[in-house]
C-alpha cells in the first residue's frame, strides 16, 4: 500500500465526513476458534474456519455540530450507517452501534473536543476505489 496523507482517512454518517475529526482509525477484528486439546503437544490449534469478524472504528477531533451526540443519545435505534473511507483505496461501510461518545473542554485557548468509538453489528462491505 503507497503511502497516504492522513486527511485521506474518513469516518462519514450520511455520505459526509464527520465534522471537525482530527483522528480516525480502524481496527478489522478476526476472532479465531482455539481447537487445542490435549493432543496437540501444548500447541494451540485453531480451526480453519473464523470465528466472528468485526470491525471498530474511532473518531476524535473538535466538537463541530451535533450529529454523534444526537446519534449517542438515541436510545431507541442501537445501529446506524457508517462508512469509512480510504480516500483511493476503498471504503468499509455497515451497521455499527456508538459504544461510547465523550465531550472534553479545558479552561484556556483549547475548543471543546469530542471522541467516540464504534462497533459493527452485522456484515460489513468493502468496495474498492474506481
Amino acid at each position: 500500500m503507497a503511502k497516504l496523507a492522513g486527511r485521506k482517512v474518513r469516518v462519514e454518517y450520511s455520505a459526509t465526513a464527520i465534522a471537525g475529526a482530527i483522528a480516525d482509525s480502524i481496527t478489522i477484528n478476526r476472532e479465531a476458534i482455539d481447537i487445542t486439546d490435549k493432543d496437540d503437544a501444548g500447541v494451540r490449534t485453531y480451526l480453519a474456519e473464523l470465528g466472528a469478524f468485526s470491525m471498530s472504528m474511532s473518531v476524535n477531533g473538535h466538537l463541530d455540530g451535533d450529529v454523534l451526540h444526537a446519534l449517542a443519545r438515541d436510545s431507541a435505534t442501537g445501529l446506524h450507517t457508517f462508512t469509512f473511507d480510504i480516500d483511493g483505496i476503498g471504503s468499509y461501510s455497515g451497521s455499527f452501534c456508538i459504544t461510547s461518545f465523550e465531550i472534553t473542554g479545558d479552561e484556556g485557548t483549547t475548543s471543546a473536543q469530542f471522541s467516540a468509538s464504534f462497533e459493527s453489528g452485522g456484515a460489513v462491505t468493502w468496495t474498492p476505489a474506481a
